[in-house]
Parts: structure tokens; C-alpha cells; sequence
């Protein structure tokens, strides 16, 4: 509630919590008439949905693949490390960007490099931002999100897949006919 009411105050140093002075919806007029409002705006929009739709589907894919794995302790280390980047700020997350994709000695300029190509400074390009972005967010919460489903895997009852079995059907329509109809409420 803080933080609500700090939209509608003039912020100080002085007095954090509460703001100096009722501002009203001065700042709120102020973002909307800013010259680039409508691009800021549609970056937002743009930059959500493709998170969205592509971030999305990529945990519940995860999720099915460890569950197919056989090797429990093998599955468990797997969903530990991948789920662990989540506790990583993403103050930490950009610096690892920043790193790997370093002109000077990132890893990725250093293959560039090895394969006689040009370094590229990926991090000042802006048509690289949304694609750093997106990965760096799969990278961050996939393990994370996976969590959710793969409990809800647990959930999907055994009988049901060996009727499948039964019928003759192999571990990919096992997936499409039993796995993901059992999952779908949680998706």
C-alpha cells in the first residue's frame, strides 16, 4: 500500500515512506503526455507478448521431458540446477549477459572469433535487446516455473497410461492423449 501511495505523493529522502507532498495525478499526466509514450507503450506490449508466448510453452516442455527421465537422482540434480537461477537477482542475471556477450572477451565473440568472424557488441545493439531479454527470463524462471507442472505430472493417475498401453500407444501419444489432458488445468 506504501508503494501506492507513493504514486500519488512527491517522493523525498527525507520522508521515504509517506512522500513530502500530495502530488495527485501530477506524475501520472506527466508520464501520459511524454512525447514517447505510444512507443514506450507498444515496446511494453510487444515485449510482453513475445515473452509470453514464447517463454510460456518452454517450462511445460521441461517439465514433460524430466519427467520422462529414469534416473531419479540424475532428475533431481537436473531440476535443482535448473530451478536455481531464480534465486539469482537479475542485477546478477544482466552482469552474466554482460559477460558472456562481451565484445572484448565473452565467450560468444571468442567462438566468433576462433571461426575468423567479426566481434559484435550484442548488449549495444537495440534489435538485440528482445531477444537477450527473453532468454535471460527462460534462463531465470524455467526451472522455476516447471515446478508447478511437474507436481501437477505427479498428480496425472498411472492407470490411465496403462490403458494407453494397452491400446497401443507409444510414449508420444501417451504424452498428447494422457500426460497433457492432465496437466491442462494447471496449464
Amino acid at each position: 500500500m506504501i508503494g501506492t501511495l507513493l504514486a500519488f505523493r512527491k517522493y523525498t529522502v527525507v520522508c521515504p515512506f509517506l512522500g513530502e507532498k500530495w502530488m495527485g495525478l501530477h506524475y501520472f499526466k506527466l508520464f501520459l503526455s511524454e512525447p514517447n509514450f505510444y512507443n514506450i507503450l507498444k515496446n511494453t506490449v510487444i515485449l510482453s507478448i513475445e515473452v509470453l508466448c514464447i517463454s510460456f510453452p518452454i517450462p511445460i516442455v521441461f517439465a514433460l521431458l524430466l519427467n520422462e527421465l529414469r534416473y531419479n537422482k540424475f532428475k533431481k540434480v537436473v531440476q535443482t540446477v535448473s530451478y536455481l537461477p531464480h534465486f539469482i537477482s537479475i542485477v546478477v542475471v544482466v552482469g552474466f549477459a554482460s559477460q558472456i556477450l562481451s565484445p572484448t572477451n565473452g565467450i560468444l565473440n571468442m567462438v566468433r572469433v576462433k571461426m575468423g568472424m567479426e566481434t559484435i557488441n550484442y548488449m549495444a545493439k537495440p534489435e538485440c535487446f528482445r531477444p537477450i531479454y527473453i532468454i535471460t527470463d527462460i534462463w531465470q524462471n524455467m526451472g522455476w516455473n516447471a515446478i508447478m507442472y511437474i507436481a501437477a505430472l505427479s498428480g496425472v493417475d498411472i492407470q490411465l497410461y496403462e490403458a494407453a498401453k494397452v491400446d497401443g500407444a507409444g510414449k508420444f501419444q501417451q504424452m498428447l492423449n494422457v500426460t497433457i489432458p492432465g496437466i491442462m488445468p494447471t496449464i
